[in-house]
């Protein structure tokens, strides 16, 4: 796969997500087994519910960010699209990080499952690309 089709796959799925987490932040929270919050304070459910939206609203912005990103990778200097894949390898490797202690510690389920399969394999794929450029340099 070429570098700018991985970050429009990237860029896709925050848009994605982010769209969901924006939109539906209490359903997208209840597939991370996030339990029901009818029982809490009223105040407290929308301040979690603003959280989710908020990180909804980063990861879509993150993504066409990544999408306006992914049209000039291939001609910007060798320099700087090893710094642009390092970037990416290090946010993927954090949210990868975050993920399975997520995944092991709280959540234990299945969105949680695909969401740290997910960065792994960003965080494998962008490995290979930091690998592949420094080959050629």
């Amino acid at each position: 796969m070429k570098l700018n089709a991985l970050i429009a796959v990237q860029a896709f799925l925050f848009i994605a997500l982010g769209i969901a987490f924006a939109l539906y932040g209490p359903l997208m929270m209840a597939f991370y087994a996030v339990p029901e919050l009818s029982g809490v304070d009223a105040r407290i459910y929308w301040q979690i519910a603003a959280f989710a939206r908020m990180f909804g609203a980063a990861l879509f912005g993150f993504g066409f960010l990544l999408f306006a990103v992914r049209g000039i990778v291939d001609e910007i200097e060798a320099q700087s699209r090893r710094g642009l894949v390092f970037a990416l390898f290090l946010a993927n490797t954090m949210a990868f990080i975050v993920s399975i202690t997520q995944q092991s510690a709280v959540w234990s389920s299945l969105a949680g499952l695909v969401t740290t399969t997910v960065f792994a394999v960003l965080l494998v794929a962008y490995g290979y690309y930091l690998v592949k450029e420094y080959r050629t340099t």
